[in-house]
């Protein structure tokens, strides 16, 4: 595509320099430009792109969109210039790559938690029915057996566009897609063509972006406008009731489910264990039995988003709960360690306080001895969210051990003081071990016959936000080194 195509697609109040030159991709990242791309000046809450012009010409670019163009730059190249870039970028994106999203059938998932164990889920669906699937989300980009690392749960438009082109690319026919409400507000999925949308539930996160939590909900209702043929609703959360209603009221198309509440998908008579839940379900009046390998009611929930989305996507309701039944679960969430300390240890993501509070109900169903908690808070975030889960730590578990998880320019020493005074609420007992690999080892290291110990926060996070530097990490791998190493100690290997 040249750049005379693509100024016929996008709107814009200007245009300097050749309109024949040839585009081959676009990026917001100077760093990134290879020759032929389209480099987009965009002003971001720490940097102006528009200072990297020259570096992005200088790397090959071919054209800029930008909003304002510096005079010392001007007859250097070839400039669009466009009312608000980072709304512009998303469309151009689309047309430079060929409108690759409207050759997928893709599932976006919102909500506070559960995003990640959705999408898995789908791809676990659907791998079993043998129709090859991507996922876009928290734990990376897969496309074709190939993981690729992104900075953000959902990443910026001109990446999301290249991503759907590599799927294309493979004959890939479905990606499912972690929507975040930050992605949603700053138009990262703008024309992305969105079958189906699911809510999986709002609780108190990322405030320190959207202030209220009026504004949270707003920025993740917006999804379901966007969507081409259904939307699959947990009505059992509250966000999640209004929503339905509200989207029903306005003719748009949803199907609710729930557990606790009234819904089109609803699974009742639950029993769970340690080896995973077994279902009632009812889908629009057809009764089934169903079984999921990982414990609780949140897990259920999140087996039912998945459901419904492929049944309105025309897969088979038998297969699909086939397809649940062999799944053995999603790496980093409510995943069980292997070890032979006679212990259950379990790695998952859960960092606000209503994720917490649903890990530890779960946890209660069947824990048989001490229930132990590693966790922390993140800093230069909401900070009103740490007592809230001290007192859920403090409640139900025997120990609470406090760490770091993210500090950013904060002491952690401080964070954890606020999460403990949650804690001691109920008179909970607490340690504070600021090193997370040492809390690791004094968690395993420490375990007693049919002691739950609760790993949270960080899960499958590749670092440690330490404000100067994002520091490589990984909790399972430390969890494991702990865990032979106590088994040596105590002579089990």
């Amino acid at each position: 595509m040249d750049i005379k195509s693509l100024l016929k697609k996008i709107e814009y109040i200007s245009f300097l320099g050749d309109e024949n030159v040839e585009l081959r991709g676009i990026t917001n990242d100077s760093r990134k430009v290879a020759h032929g791309d389209v480099f987009v000046a965009i002003k971001g809450f720490t940097s102006d792109g528009h200072k990297f012009i020259i570096d992005a010409l200088g790397n090959g670019a071919s054209a800029v969109m930008c909003q304002i163009l510096p005079e010392d730059i001007k007859g250097k190249g070839n400039f669009i210039i466009v009312k608000e870039p980072r709304e512009s970028m998303a469309p151009a994106a689309n047309f430079l790559y060929g409108k690759p999203s409207e050759k997928l059938n893709i599932v976006g998932v919102t909500g506070t938690n559960g995003k990640t164990s959705t999408t898995y889920l789908l791809k676990g669906i659907y791998d079993y029915i043998d129709e090859k699937s991507g996922i876009i989300g928290t734990i990376g980009v897969l496309i074709d057996g190939e993981k690729i690392k992104v900075d953000n749960t959902t990443p910026e438009a001109v990446d999301l566009q290249k991503y759907f082109s590599m799927m294309v690319g493979k004959s890939i026919e479905h990606c499912f897609m972690e929507v975040s409400s930050h992605a949603l507000e700053l138009n990262r999925i703008d024309d992305v063509s969105i079958d189906v949308g699911i809510f999986t539930n709002l609780t108190r996160d990322h405030l320190d972006f959207h202030k209220t939590m009026e504004n949270y909900y707003q920025a993740k209702k917006k999804l379901f406008y966007l969507t081409k043929k259904n939307n699959i609703i947990n009505v059992d959360d509250p966000y999640g009731e209004r929503l339905y209603r509200e989207l029903k009221e306005e003719n748009i198309n949803a199907i609710s489910i729930g557990i606790d509440n009234k819904a089109d998908i609803k699974a009742s008579n639950l029993k769970t264990t340690m080896m995973g839940t077994s279902f009632d379900l009812n889908v629009q009046g057809t009764d089934k039995k169903v079984h999921v390998n990982t414990p609780g009611k949140f897990s259920v929930l999140n087996s039912l988003g998945a459901l419904g989305a492929a049944y309105v996507l025309g897969a088979d309701l038998d297969k699909i709960i086939e397809a649940l039944g062999k799944i053995k679960g999603v790496t980093g969430r409510f995943e069980m360690i292997e070890n032979n300390l006679d212990c259950t240890i379990i790695l998952d993501f859960a960092h606000t306080p209503d994720g917490l509070q649903k890990v530890m109900d779960t946890i209660n169903e069947f824990a048989e001895g001490r229930k132990i908690v590693m966790f922390g808070a993140g800093g230069e975030r909401d900070s009103a969210r740490r007592a809230p889960m001290g007192e859920i730590a403090g409640k139900y578990c025997d120990l609470s051990i406090l760490t770091s998880d993210n500090p950013r320019f904060e002491d952690p020493y401080e964070i954890c003081l606020e999460i403990a005074k949650g804690v001691e609420k109920y008179d909970g007992k607490y340690e504070i071990i600021i090193e997370r690999d040492k809390a690791i080892y004094y968690a395993i290291d420490n375990s007693k016959s049919k002691d739950v110990i609760l790993l949270a926060g960080k899960s499958t996070e590749p670092y440690q936000d330490m404000g100067v530097e994002k520091v490589p990490y990984d909790e399972g791998s430390i969890a494991k080194k702990a865990i032979i190493d106590v088994e040596r100690k105590r002579g089990l290997r």
